[in-house]
């Protein structure tokens, strides 16, 4: 049963993480707490078995009684912090909406695209100026 502020959703897709995640199957990644800023994981340590994942993109298939914009989020895509799982249940103020016309399969590397915004606003980039990226 849905809790009065909290949305199912359905999942499209869910993106494996190719660093963290594949460390941890092979068992290569220190034993540490998971993200404490995602709800939920603070008390999951970073060994199998665990739900894990964190990159979840779906479609709202029902929504609680407190929800107020239940009615529009019917249908829609969302972005969650969310376990690989062919359906979760989030509160309402853990998803973001997918903008209509970006693919699921797209929308899933919002956190990398968080991630890459966040080191060009922490470096100070500024126009003109030039860079190199490197990594895997």
């Amino acid at each position: 049963n849905l809790g009065p502020d909290q949305i199912e959703v359905e999942s499209l897709c869910s993106l494996v993480s190719s660093g963290t995640e594949l460390k941890i199957f092979k068992g290569t990644f220190e034993s540490a707490s998971l993200d404490v800023n995602i709800k939920g994981m603070a008390d999951e340590a970073m060994e199998y078995p665990l739900a894990y994942g964190y990159s979840l993109v779906g479609r709202v298939v029902a929504c609680g009684s407190n929800v107020a914009d239940a009615e529009s989020l019917i249908g829609r895509n969302v972005f969650t912090f969310s376990p690989h799982s062919s359906r979760v249940v989030v509160d309402r103020d853990a998803v973001q909406i997918v903008p209509d016309g970006i693919e699921a399969e797209d929308a899933i590397f919002m956190p990398s695209v968080e991630t890459a915004l966040s080191l060009v606003h922490d470096a100070h980039v500024r126009l003109g100026e030039n860079v190199a990226v490197y990594g895997q």
